[in-house]
């Protein structure tokens, strides 16, 4: 009896995800702060400045605009097309399903519409960004399109703004579906090495990099925090 193909499910990585989102809050909130205080200095000084010394008046003013420029980046980063964002991927028998935040279904890969490709050696295999344990992964492979043309499609479980702990996971039992209901399609051996296709999974651990990169995120709130106090000094 063939044992049954187990469904897995994304899992957030919470404290990670949560202190980068306040991270990013903080700085928004921080940002528009030190607008106003900057742009309340500039009224009560604007005939000051723009008669004595306009190029200090015109510096701040620039400066300003980078600020609003910055916040506006920052609020379109958190808020903008929110609902078109995976923040859920289960993979099971069928493929690979991501949700949105509101949990409705935004795009499925069934393992029945996965192609050989035309044009490469391999089926389906991964792309790295950087190094292969810390960089961006994605994995590629091929589907048609709505006019019957086989094209390149990417399967991706970096989030937006979500730290997921058991991506490695997802990705190598995505490929375990494919070795399993597709076994026409073949994966490239650097994706079967790097996912341990042949054997069993590798445990993941938080490691130093982890540590370092958690410490990293902890000075700049600091950094943060001290800046804005210091600019409160500045204009008040």
């Amino acid at each position: 009896m063939i044992e049954k193909f187990q469904a897995i499910e994304s899992k957030i990585n919470t404290p990670t995800t949560y202190f980068l989102m306040g991270i990013l809050w903080i700085a928004v909130i921080l940002i528009m702060v030190v607008i106003g205080v900057v742009f309340n200095f500039i009224y009560n000084n604007f005939r000051q400045y723009a008669e004595n010394d306009p190029g200090i008046f015109f510096t701040i003013l620039i400066a300003l605009l980078l600020l609003i420029f910055c916040w506006v980046a920052l609020i379109m980063a958190l808020t903008y097309r929110i609902k078109e964002r995976a923040r859920k991927a289960v993979v099971n028998e069928k493929g690979v399903t991501f949700y949105n935040n509101q949990n409705t279904i935004i795009e499925t890969i069934l393992y029945s519409d996965l192609q050989p490709a035309e044009n490469s050696s391999d089926d389906v295999y991964v792309r790295n960004t950087q190094t292969i344990k810390y960089g961006k992964t994605t994995l590629q492979v091929y589907l048609k399109n709505k006019v019957g043309e086989i094209i390149p499609s990417t399967v991706d479980f970096n989030f937006n703004l979500i730290i997921l702990c058991n991506q490695y996971q997802l990705y190598r039992h995505f490929l375990r579906g494919i070795q399993h209901f597709r076994p026409d399609l073949k994966i490239s051996q650097q994706t079967i090495d790097q996912y341990n296709l042949s054997s069993e999974p590798q445990k993941t651990k938080f490691g130093i990099f982890e540590y370092i990169i958690s410490a990293v995120f902890i000075l700049i709130a600091a950094g943060l925090v001290y800046v804005f106090i210091l600019l409160i000094k500045m204009f008040v």
